[in-house]
């Protein structure tokens, strides 16, 4: 027969913003040709990034427009990823060589700081120290 001991926990009623080290965070927006999401992907996972979301586009040209550029897709990856700021510049510099690589290799990137955001396991998450 096994006996348990209750240990009593302590719970700490400290706020977690003084309990643990905020990191700021920013919603990075980048849009490629269809396809080339993949290596975008690992780009921010290397940055340490836990939370992205793929989402297919399309482009705002006409057929006219494209048939003048000989453009045949004008399909998008728009890839939303979650970042802490502090890691922006290492991104931002590992997307220029991915578009610098080659001719085919387009797109723009850009980030929106989060000003808020409810409920600590959430930021947890975002910030990938859950």
């Amino acid at each position: 027969m096994a006996l348990f001991s209750k240990k009593k926990q302590v719970q700490n009623n400290e706020p977690f913003e003084k309990r643990d080290d905020l990191k700021k965070l920013s919603l990075f927006i980048t849009i490629v040709n269809a396809g080339q999401a993949a290596p975008i992907i690992k780009i921010f996972e290397d940055a340490g990034v836990s939370a992205q979301i793929v989402q297919r586009g399309r482009g705002t040209a006409t057929r006219q427009i494209m048939d003048i550029l000989g453009v045949e897709d004008n399909g998008k990856d728009v890839v939303l990823s979650f970042i802490k700021q502090e890691s922006i510049p290492d991104v931002k510099v590992e997307l220029n060589a991915f578009f610098a690589a080659s001719k085919k290799n387009k797109g723009i990137g850009f980030s929106v700081p989060l000003t808020s955001i409810i409920g600590v396991k959430v930021y947890q998450f975002l910030a990938d120290t859950l």
